[in-house]
């Protein structure tokens, strides 16, 4: 099995890797239950509040694992209940009369693990909107300024917006074909006019 940091490290470097994805959240569960690693099985509580096979994935289940999850599934329907998320968990554990102790601590570890990952995921999904929110709007400028300018303009503006330094051919352009220009468009005088215009032109 690859190591996760090395796997990381190449996907850091544009390098992915495509690892056979799997058919059923029973079948990751089982897979990380038979890891028998406490950090992996922290993350269950995301799974079980899916449309979950318990029957089936208890079946697949060796008596340690099935013990573990039976705790695991006490402890997330806790969760649920907690964060009023509604799940059919309850209606299981009632079904197969199932009851586990369960100390504080252990209740309180996944709690926090599931609170960091579920506000860790709000904030992957914000991250994803505001890279699309940016990408149209730098769509939107990129038509607005390719109406107003050559590409030889733009490029030489890009080069200033992401302050590269102008060889003294580009600064002359700059100044003889450029500045007036963006002076014109920075003004109020011309932008109430065009707006009057733009509002007028309805009307016309």
């Amino acid at each position: 099995m690859i190591n996760a940091r090395l796997i990381k490290a190449i996907e850091r470097k544009g390098f992915f890797l495509n690892f056979p994805s799997y058919e059923s959240n029973e079948e990751i569960i089982s897979q990380i239950l038979k890891e028998e690693n406490p950090r992996l099985n922290l993350s269950l509580p995301l799974f079980l509040m899916e449309d979950i096979d318990y029957k089936k994935l208890i079946s697949n289940l060796g008596k340690a694992e099935k013990k573990e999850i039976e705790k695991i599934i006490i402890i997330s329907d806790k969760i649920y209940r907690k964060e009023k998320i509604r799940s059919n968990i309850s209606k299981w554990i009632k079904e197969n009369n199932v009851t586990v102790n369960l100390s504080k601590q252990e209740f309180e570890d996944y709690y926090i693990a599931f609170k960091e990952s579920k506000i860790k995921s709000a904030e992957k999904a914000n991250e994803i909107v505001e890279k699309q929110s940016k990408l149209r709007l730098n769509l939107d400028l990129n038509k607005s300024l390719e109406v107003l300018f050559s590409p030889a303009k733009i490029r030489i503006m890009k080069k200033i917006f992401n302050h590269e330094k102008l060889t003294n051919t580009e600064l002359k352009y700059y100044y003889k074909a450029i500045s007036n220009i963006n002076k014109a468009l920075l003004s109020p005088h011309v932008q109430e006019y065009l707006r009057i215009i733009e509002i007028s032109k309805k009307f016309a």
